[in-house]
């Protein structure tokens, strides 16, 4: 092989590792969770790190060989170089460090799975239907008195919030009559299929929340036409604060599971089919309302969406008129607020911060 083929074949190196880290990249292989908020959670976010930095030291170790040898041991000349028949200690090595790898996570995946999948005496049992294209939860209770069940339902445009006390174990029974939903709340870590089984028992879901707010979840499992519209919020309260709730809903109140009103207020316009502003600011951590004027004789509306999928859909309507939306608090980074209808010429970055 002549050097400037061999040169040539160096060069190419440095363009091949930028396309595998872009692979890399739009993968979204190493990417670090979101931050754990139950019990549940903190546990298997451990265990994701463990595995990232056995990963990663596999990645670099291997990797780091590679490169070694292609620069120390590049083709110089014609001559065949000196032939090896093999090293029963090199071979040895490489093949029990991967085992005891693979047997570390075994072992370490194993403990996770038990601790996070056992069962405690639940404080809240609540059965979830998915169905298509949208969730409902009924409140276990034990009076047998089905006229004072606790049952939250939604559709696309107003998803259902499931509201929960913090540091108390929730039991959920996960149902489906139609096809195979996934109940996913990207703060738990945990997402389970809800299968329908027929005869057979359902999937069960056990976590504790530890932190108040207002969590977005979604199915996780292409289940129709419009499955990008099956979400829901899970909201954590106090102790104190769940039990009054739960028992204005059994009275037949209809208790609004949603933070309170802040001063925090945004300005929106659109006008022929385009925004006013493409930019938006509001303040991590805190709920924020978006008044929203509709100059336009037909319909539109605010959706706020990130990496994650869709955080909070406003109603449509028509206008001209004005309609102030209410948004859960979100964490801060990026997002982008669309017209649903018309997400081509009405869209925008909503910094959160």
């Amino acid at each position: 092989m002549s050097r400037p083929m061999a040169r040539s074949r160096i060069r190419v190196l440095p363009r091949a590792g930028a396309l595998l880290a872009l692979l890399a990249l739009t993968t979204a292989c190493g990417m670090i969770p979101a931050a754990p908020h139950t019990t549940q959670a903190k546990e298997v976010f451990w265990l994701y790190n463990v595995v990232l930095v056995m990963g990663a030291l596999v990645f670099v170790g291997v990797e780091g060989f590679i490169v070694y040898s292609i620069v120390r041991y590049r083709r110089r000349d014609d001559r065949l170089p000196t032939q090896l028949h093999g090293n029963n200690v090199v071979e040895l090595v490489w093949t029990a460090i991967p085992t005891v790898i693979v047997l570390v996570l075994f072992a370490l995946s194993t403990i996770t799975l038990n601790s996070i999948s056992a069962h405690e005496d639940p404080g809240v049992q609540i059965t979830v239907e998915g169905k298509q294209w949208a969730w409902s939860f009924h409140y276990q209770d034990s009076d047998n008195d089905p006229t004072n069940d606790v049952v939250v339902s939604g559709g696309s445009l107003a998803p259902p919030v499931m509201v929960v006390p913090v540091g108390e174990p929730i039991l959920l029974t996960l149902v489906s009559h139609d096809v195979i939903h996934s109940f996913y709340v990207p703060a738990f870590l945990v997402k389970r299929d809800v299968i329908p089984t027929g005869d057979r028992p359902p999937n069960t879901l056990e976590f504790t929340v530890s932190e108040v707010g207002i969590y977005s979840g979604q199915c996780a499992e292409f289940c129709g036409d419009l499955h990008a519209r099956m979400t829901f919020k899970v909201q954590a309260m106090t102790p104190a604060d769940y039990r009054a709730w739960f028992a204005a809903a059994q009275s037949g109140q209809t208790p609004a599971p949603s933070v309170a009103p802040t001063a925090q207020v945004l300005k929106l316009s659109a006008k022929g089919n385009a925004f006013g502003t493409q930019t938006l600011e509001a303040k991590a951590g805190a709920a924020f309302k978006i008044d929203f004027n509709n100059q336009d004789n037909i319909d539109h509306n605010v959706v706020i969406s990130d990496a994650n999928g869709i955080r909070f859909r406003g109603d449509y309507f028509k206008g001209p008129g004005t309609k102030t939306y209410t948004v859960g608090a979100l964490p801060a980074g990026q997002y982008t607020f669309v017209c649903e209808i018309h997400p081509t010429t009405m869209s925008g970055t909503l910094t959160v911060k």
